[in-house]
């Protein structure tokens, strides 16, 4: 009894929220662990086959906006890229049912560590299944979310997606300047000179710089290998000659050799299956609770909403401090 009145307490003031936002109509504060919801991975079919009973299957694993290997959290609790993939492929690597996998990908890229653990982690996934993995690319596939994609054993791009942008980048703001005007200090006590290298109270050294540029160009370098190593088409002479952080349209990437064609997703599962040598197969997501799929191109649902209204104010930042992060991202 106690524990329904609990129950109805909390729907309660989830729906006094969302009135209180359609009221003002202006902005939802975000507050973290409002609410914190995961949920199983269960299996839903988005298409069926044509014939009865058929138990073959294409699971499509979709990677969406930033890569990230952190918690994302707000008025619903979202769980970090990498994790999310890796439940969903160990989930696949105990169902041999599932036949064959296509990476969804719509995503500019994200963090160094995240891309490559899920890059590592649909590799090791073929290694222990011997399934194939396909990429399809969808809007934009660029940077990390290509360097993912490079896990793949055959990549496909959408006519209109956009892709490249290879290369590392780190945003250090600098606000000594603003600080100054205002009349804000900062007072470092440290026991190195460089501990607080990158911070935006001061300009680099000329020192500093060279190392963080040495990082960067070490991230780089990573990069580049692994394009060398999937993407046979392609010497190492010819990936630094593309990889200057340029974005390509499809038919660019095709003629460059960094993708194996341009098609449709539904093309892409068709290839899958073929491939596969199978005629008939389901083709199914993984989804958490209050998760909904229509159909091979849509996911929504609890999970991941992050704005209701015109103007989201995200409360989670004054929770977690932010430091530099070294990025496989596309970022104009």
């Amino acid at each position: 009894m106690a524990g329904e009145k609990r129950q109805s307490g909390l729907w309660m003031s989830i729906v006094m929220v969302l009135l209180c936002v359609l009221i003002q109509g202006c902005a939802l504060v975000i507050i973290p662990g409002f609410m914190d919801y995961k949920g199983e991975l269960k299996e839903v079919v988005v298409e069926k086959a044509e014939k009865p009973f058929v138990r073959n299957r294409i699971l499509i694993v979709p990677i969406k906006g930033i890569i990230t290997g952190e918690e994302q959290r707000g008025i619903f609790s979202h769980e970090n890229t990498v994790s999310e993939i890796k439940d969903m492929l160990e989930k696949a690597e105990q169902d041999d049912r599932v036949r064959a996998v296509v990476l969804r990908i719509a995503s500019p890229g994200g963090g160094v560590t995240a891309c490559d653990l899920i890059y590592n982690a649909v590799k090791e996934f073929k290694t222990k299944t011997n399934k194939p993995v396909y990429a399809a690319m969808m809007n934009v596939a660029a940077s990390g979310g290509y360097y993912v994609a490079l896990a793949a054993d055959k990549i496909y791009a959408h006519p209109t997606t956009v892709t490249g942008s290879i290369g590392v980048i780190a945003v250090f703001p600098q606000v000594s300047g603003l600080a100054e005007k205002i009349g804000v200090k900062s007072r470092v006590i440290k026991s190195g000179e460089k501990k607080d290298i990158g911070s935006m109270w001061r300009d680099f050294t000329p020192e500093e710089r060279e190392i963080l540029e040495r990082l960067i160009q070490e991230m780089y370098g990573r990069f580049v290998d692994i394009i060398v190593d999937r993407r046979p088409e392609l010497n190492r002479e010819s990936v630094l000659r593309l990889a200057d952080g340029r974005v390509y349209s499809a038919q660019q990437a095709v003629d460059l050799k960094m993708i194996d064609g341009i098609a449709y997703l539904e093309k892409v599962i068709a290839i899958a299956k073929e491939d596969a040598g199978i005629d008939q197969a389901k083709v199914v997501f993984y989804k958490r609770p209050g998760q909904y799929y229509g159909n091979i191109y849509e996911r929504s649902g609890w999970p991941g909403a992050r704005q209701v209204n015109l103007v989201n104010i995200d409360a989670q930042g004054i929770f977690q401090s932010g430091g530099p992060q070294f990025q496989y991202l596309w970022l104009p």
